[in-house]
């Protein structure tokens, strides 16, 4: 099998691609290296630096019978969105049409799509489930559901497209350099400076958090029949306060975790107050379910975080 990983030296491509690698495929990585390093490459994939908005760019696509595209690349962040809007939009939304054009002309066998929870908004009903209305409440998340219709269209057309919209995926490999997106990595990353934590917005909003390594399986899961034309939430339906995930956190660097200074400001532009889902669909049909728990999961990326510190090459 083949495979074409755009986004592919970011946190979650990179370890897609690595889990793809490890079974048995080829893999080829599509980045320009805007939010992803060079150093996420996982050996064994053949990259390419290639900025998707490029005219000239599907030229350098492979030649190859490619199976699987897994589209992963775009400019992440509902705050940052409304910085340049359009240059967003051309990002998120244009670059899909593009790819999805690109794969029917190459006959490519599927077209997975990465959306996101953001296009739900504030949803009033919980948890939210594939069919809960969406609400996008800023460019990106236009970009997101714009995307998910253009794959609705070329499942029409013949490219057997595949959405999952996922919820706040955390773990080992997040960015703990990027300040404005990843609300674990965020706060993780002050407790590693040892500074007081910033938390924009009420320790009352809840999330619902998803180890990387399950999101990777549930795109995996994915290759398969019986998930073209079908839309996926990939959650966990554990609610999780902000003060529950503080305190969390901060337990893995002082036995008085509740005394961690906090300091509290305005909430991100459009920032949801509190979401979580429900991921039945996606069990039902493909089998998949979270594995590893938040303590879990916290755990294995605090210990990765510390490692890294201590190799300073993340903070």
């Amino acid at each position: 099998m083949k495979a074409i990983v755009t986004g592919g030296a970011g946190f979650i491509g990179s370890q897609l691609a690595k889990r793809l690698l490890k079974e048995g495929w080829k893999v080829f990585i599509f980045d320009n290296l805007s939010s992803g390093y060079f150093h996420n490459i996982p050996k064994g994939a053949v990259f390419k630096w290639l900025d998707l908005r490029d005219q000239d760019a599907f030229t350098l696509l492979p030649k190859e019978q490619i199976d699987v595209v897994f589209h992963l690349a775009s400019h992440v962040g509902q705050e940052l969105s409304f910085e340049n809007p359009v240059f967003d939009l051309e990002v998120n939304a244009m670059t899909t049409m593009k790819l999805l054009k690109w794969s029917l002309e190459k006959k490519v066998k599927q077209f997975i799509f990465t959306s996101s929870m953001n296009i739900y908004g504030n949803a009033t009903e919980f948890p939210v489930i594939e069919d809960t209305k969406v609400q996008p409440p800023s460019p990106y998340a236009v970009g997101k559901i714009a995307s998910e219709y253009l794959c609705q269209i070329y499942q029409g057309l013949g490219v057997n497209t595949t959405s999952l919209r996922l919820f706040n995926v955390y773990g080992p490999g997040q960015d703990l350099q990027n300040m404005k997106q990843g609300m674990v990595s965020i706060y993780l990353a002050y407790l590693l400076k040892k500074e007081p934590i910033l938390v924009r917005g009420s320790q009352e909003r809840f999330r619902d958090f998803v180890f990387v390594e399950d999101v990777v399986d549930a795109f995996y899961r994915c290759v398969d029949e019986r998930a073209y034309g079908r839309v996926y939430n990939v959650a966990t339906g554990r609610k999780t306060y902000v003060k529950e995930l503080l305190k969390m956190l901060a337990s893995e660097f002082t036995s008085a975790p509740d005394a961690y200074p906090i300091i509290f400001d305005e909430p991100t532009l459009c920032d949801q107050f509190g979401i979580y889902g429900d991921a039945s669909r996606l069990q039902k049909e493909l089998g998949w379910k979270p594995s590893v728990s938040l303590e879990e999961g916290i755990r294995h990326m605090v210990c990765w975080a510390k490692s890294m510190l201590r190799e300073k090459e993340y903070v």
